[in-house]
């Protein structure tokens, strides 16, 4: 029993130093959670106060909006919606999917709303139509580039894997505050 007793870690006898590597992956384990608890928070407050992430994935804005910007946009009503602003709506035109273009004409009738958009690298506009007591994202600020990065962690197996990086970096740091208490 002594024999086996011998090889057991001494992470929590007085004295023992970590090595620095050890020392290095205590902290950067402490930090990728601190980390991630800060942008889960970040990201919980940004989506009860309103605010809604979009990639967007085609260069149709271009130079405002780059191909691969990170947008947050935030829901407004559609009678706030004022030419020149940069909106996301359904596109009927598009089999239902979302698009982030600037607003060049909107037309009012008593029920509905209809708007006219254009990508500022487009040559051609859209026209679609909102309820008058209906909604639209309207653009609150961009992220310049950060939306490649985050599409890309949104593969299932590249959120597999960080997933279980994070599970391995959290169990290695809380493994080790108990090797030592």
């Amino acid at each position: 029993m002594t024999a086996l007793a011998a090889h057991r870690p001494h992470f929590g006898v007085p004295g023992v130093r970590l090595t620095p590597s050890l020392r290095w992956l205590d902290r950067a384990s402490t930090a990728a959670c601190g980390l991630a608890v800060a942008v889960l928070a970040v990201l919980l407050a940004a989506t009860a106060l309103g605010y809604r992430p979009l990639i967007d994935y085609s260069g149709s804005m271009r130079p405002a909006i780059a191909a691969g910007d990170l947008l947050i946009t935030r829901s407004e009503p559609a009678t706030n919606m004022r030419i020149g602003q940069i909106v996301s709506f359904i596109d009927p035109g598009l089999n239902g999917k979302l698009v982030t273009h600037r607003v060049v004409a909107l037309h009012a009738s008593a029920r509905r709303i209809d708007v006219v958009t254009r990508g500022d690298a487009n040559s051609a506009p859209e026209t679609w139509s909102v309820a008058r007591g209906g909604s639209v994202g309207v653009l609150a600020f961009r992220v310049p580039a950060i939306g490649r990065f985050l599409a890309w962690t949104s593969a299932r197996w590249t959120r597999t894997a960080l997933l279980t990086l994070a599970a391995l970096a959290l169990s290695t740091g809380l493994l080790r505050r108990i090797w030592r208490a």
